[in-house]
């Protein structure tokens, strides 16, 4: 974050993104863990979201913010235990997202969420949690 304050270049990450590919490149290459090969393919498939903070400066370098909001929710979680099920996590995963995303944009969650419903019952679109941009001109 601090190369930005400065006016530096984002060519300086050049040498490391050339860097991180040769390796990515050679992960999904080896033969001898499937796994390993598999991730390696997958983030060489996201490698221009991986950069995406470089060229666009509303896009954090890091996730240090999105994983302090998080956090009082996994110690709630902690505290009163997992959910007893993958579809139980989900929802309160997704849940949780969706709260929070209506948080930062002042929207409010059950209109949200009552839109949403209302939109599954109609089997029309639901609303987007998208951020509305700002008009231009």
């Amino acid at each position: 974050m601090r190369w930005r304050g400065q006016d530096r270049s984002t060519a300086r990450f050049d040498p490391l993104r050339r860097r991180v590919k040769r390796l990515l490149l050679q992960g999904s290459a080896q033969t001898q863990c499937t796994r390993t090969a598999n991730t390696c393919a997958n983030l060489l498939k996201l490698s221009p979201a991986l950069w995406t903070f470089l060229s666009n400066p509303d896009v954090p370098p890091s996730t240090n913010s999105s994983e302090q909001d998080i956090r009082a929710l996994v110690l709630k979680r902690k505290i009163s235990g997992p959910a007893r099920s993958r579809r139980g996590d989900e929802f309160i995963e997704r849940g949780f997202s969706a709260h929070e995303t209506c948080r930062r944009q002042g929207r409010d969650l059950w209109d949200t969420l009552h839109s949403a419903v209302v939109a599954w019952i109609d089997k029309t679109l639901p609303p987007s949690l998208l951020p509305v941009a700002a008009p231009t001109g």
